[in-house]
């Protein structure tokens, strides 16, 4: 019998960002490397997709309008606490509201470390 080794397109991402660009770029990135993803612009609306899909990886950014990143994580792991977050910050203080998340990603992160880094924490 033949051990299935788990793909990008085995995997459903939801990104999380109130920034229209950002939110863009980093699901053509994902999408790009066989992920499939969903994408929502603000925290309710993150948590309401995470509820009605069986998503293997939440990517948030810290600041949302609605919740803040810390907030909404915290949401999500009252429901599927084995779902990983990846918590996004501009800040100088990648720690700062990092809470429960699994892992914290400075903006502008090269794409390369970033594919590098979901994957590494997919295959855990």
């Amino acid at each position: 019998m033949e051990k299935h080794v788990p793909q990008a397109g085995d995997f459903l991402i939801l990104c999380v960002d109130d920034d229209r660009a950002g939110l863009t770029s980093r699901s053509l990135v994902l999408c790009g490397a066989g992920y499939d993803v969903l994408t929502a612009e603000c925290g309710e609306a993150g948590l309401r997709l995470f509820r009605e899909h069986a998503v293997d990886l939440v990517i948030t950014d810290h600041f949302l309008p609605d919740l803040q990143g810390d907030e909404l994580i915290a949401s999500m792991k009252r429901l599927k606490p084995e779902v990983p977050v990846i918590l996004l910050t501009g800040s100088l203080d990648p720690t700062s509201g990092a809470g429960l998340a699994d892992l914290v990603i400075v903006k502008g992160t090269h794409p390369r470390d970033f594919l590098e880094q979901v994957a590494e924490i997919l295959s855990r």
